[in-house]
């Protein structure tokens, strides 16, 4: 499978997914059947089509029209990229520098936001992939290597502002400044005519988070973070923040759960999202290969948990079930990157192959697509909330793409 080429429809016939007999798919209705058995294959390299393995247990489900499953997006259950429209709408040219992530913004229709890692960056694009696009890139503000480090993700809340998590581990105001585990999420200013990635720009930040890998909204000023240096899921609340450029941290309240029970890969972000509606968080658990649920409403507090750069309350939560929904290598998958819900199923991408695959909330593969872009590309995707496309980041090729029917 080739990588689509930039600006025409791809049409090709789309057939290196795993077979029929290497993934058993449900029909995108309620599921009636369960699995019986285990899957005894395992994936022998970066995939160029399939997993080796076949399941030796049995799924299965009711059938029916795709659209009623979500699944349109990725070819209606066919893994057939015919109809489907592969459209570049940002590149190198526009600022992208190893784009990591990208959102819409909440509030202002059709405006996207894409974060680059190698110059600490934001590509905003407004009335994005039509004829009046505009962008700007942002990278110069002052200290943005500080506030905006090496960003492997951001998310909006729903008042228009959004936060930012970095893969940062080192110093970051000069050797003898911040400590190398000072790291911590950002939370910015949404207005894109104040926004320039520094100081002035920024609304509050909070730390003891090196390597963070993902982030996702909660609720007011809450965020959920994937701290990669601690192998744990962070929820930090900044709760009022300090307005532009202020420097006041200490009404932050930081809950850490799950130490030691996910795992970062090296530069490759681990997505987040939070159901609010269940409160129930989603994770691609990338170094492990695996896309796990936590439910914080299951832990207990044990204690106070330090450094305490900040002067807030920071709060060892434990006990927390988590729940194991996919095993990544049983469907054929590497290290999942991306991670969006859209009409109630969960999307993955998945970095090791170039394919994104669809879940039911219970961890059951309803769709998957091989995109065609291969290894090392994927990353973060978001759904447009006007169009329902895909969109998604090619971290290889620094470009930004859009699925749509």
């Amino acid at each position: 499978m080739t990588r689509p080429v930039a600006t025409v429809t791809l049409l090709a016939l789309w057939a290196c997914g795993p077979s029929a007999s290497d993934v058993l798919i449900p029909g995108p209705g309620s599921t009636t059947g369960t699995t019986t058995g285990t899957t005894t294959g395992t994936v022998t390299g970066a995939p160029t089509g399939s997993a080796t393995g076949t399941s030796t247990g049995a799924t299965s489900g009711t059938g029916g029209d795709c659209t009623n499953g979500g699944v349109e997006i990725l070819g209606c259950l066919t893994h057939d990229g015919t109809g489907l429209s592969f459209v570049p709408v940002l590149d190198s040219s526009h600022g992208l520098n190893l784009p990591r992530d990208l959102e819409f913004h909440p509030t202002v229709v059709g405006e996207l936001w894409v974060v680059n890692r190698t110059d600490n960056g934001v590509v905003i694009a407004g009335d994005a992939g039509v004829g009046s696009m505009t962008t700007q890139h942002e990278n110069s503000g002052d200290n943005q290597v500080h506030f905006l480090a090496q960003p492997s993700a951001l998310a909006f809340n729903a008042d228009g502002n959004f936060a930012t998590i970095h893969e940062e581990d080192d110093w970051t105001q000069g050797v003898g400044g911040s400590p190398q585990d000072f790291m911590g999420p950002t939370l910015w200013t949404g207005n894109s005519n104040i926004f320039d990635g520094g100081h002035f720009a920024h609304l509050d930040m909070l730390h003891n988070s090196p390597n963070g890998m993902g982030i996702a909204w909660d609720v007011d000023n809450a965020f959920w973070v994937f701290d990669g240096y601690n192998s744990s899921l962070t929820r930090y609340n900044f709760k009022d923040d300090h307005a532009l450029g202020g420097t006041n941290h200490s009404d932050g309240a930081l809950h850490r759960f799950g130490r030691g029970e996910v795992s970062m890969l090296p530069d490759v972000p681990s997505h987040l999202w939070f159901d609010v509606a269940a409160q129930l968080l989603y994770v691609a658990d990338t170094g492990n290969n695996r896309i796990i649920q936590l439910d914080p409403n299951t832990a207990t507090a044990d204690g106070s948990y330090g450094p305490n750069y900040d002067g807030g309350t920071q709060t060892e939560m434990v006990g927390a079930v988590i729940t194991v929904l996919v095993d990544g290598a049983s469907q054929g998958m590497v290290s999942p990157s991306g991670l969006e819900e859209q009409n109630g199923l969960i999307f993955v991408s998945d970095h090791g192959t170039g394919y994104i695959h669809a879940f039911d909330k219970s961890g059951n593969q309803v769709d998957w697509l091989d995109t065609g872009f291969g290894p090392n590309a994927l990353m973060g995707m978001a759904f447009d909330p006007q169009t329902g496309e895909l969109w998604f980041v090619d971290a290889l090729n620094d470009e930004v793409w859009r699925i749509s029917l």
